[in-house]
């Protein structure tokens, strides 16, 4: 992704309560009705549909951003409004939300600038699922380095492509001792 679009979407990350977009796996004759692709699907070969919101020229309204948020910027928030929640349960001892699924979307999501998915990138998200799926089975005694080790899958990509949200995916840290 570009250094713009990247920015956007972890800075606003925090700030959307927009859901995601369903989408279908192919075209359907009715666009009203998408059905969205079986999460096994979801992978860099799976074909973005245009015209769902969130897609070029179909960008959903933001009160951050007044030129509009991609569907992959929508999911960004989320991913980081779910990694700051489990940051908050294991501080709580309690359970780390199951979040992997629903992140694993962002190998199919559109993002702002749609060359910016590819290989590449899907091979970075695919390193962010599977340290999330990590963290997900950590036990309690490993659960702060395995969110820390998910928050470093976020820097590697974003040092590639977007340096902007990086100072906001590093609040997400436990301190340091």
């Amino acid at each position: 992704m570009n250094l713009r679009a990247l920015t956007t979407l972890c800075i606003l990350s925090a700030c959307g309560t927009s859901p995601i977009a369903p989408r279908p796996t192919a075209p359907t004759a009715s666009p009203a009705s998408p059905e969205p692709p079986p999460q096994a699907a979801c992978t860099l070969e799976t074909p973005l549909v245009p015209g769902v919101p969130g897609s070029p020229g179909h960008l959903i309204p933001s009160d951050i951003n007044p030129n509009g948020a991609s569907e992959l910027a929508l999911l960004m928030r989320v991913m980081q409004r779910d990694l700051a929640t489990a940051r908050d349960a294991i501080i709580a001892g309690a359970s780390v939300p199951s979040m992997s699924t629903a992140h694993a979307k962002m190998r199919c999501a559109w993002p702002t600038e749609p060359g910016d998915r590819n290989a590449s990138y899907d091979a970075l998200a695919q390193g962010y699922v599977g340290a999330v799926q990590a963290l997900e089975a950590a036990p309690a005694e490993a659960q702060r380095a395995a969110h820390d080790r998910v928050l470093d899958t976020c820097v590697a990509c974003h040092q590639t492509t977007c340096l902007g949200p990086i100072p906001a995916i590093q609040a997400l840290r436990f301190p340091r001792p």
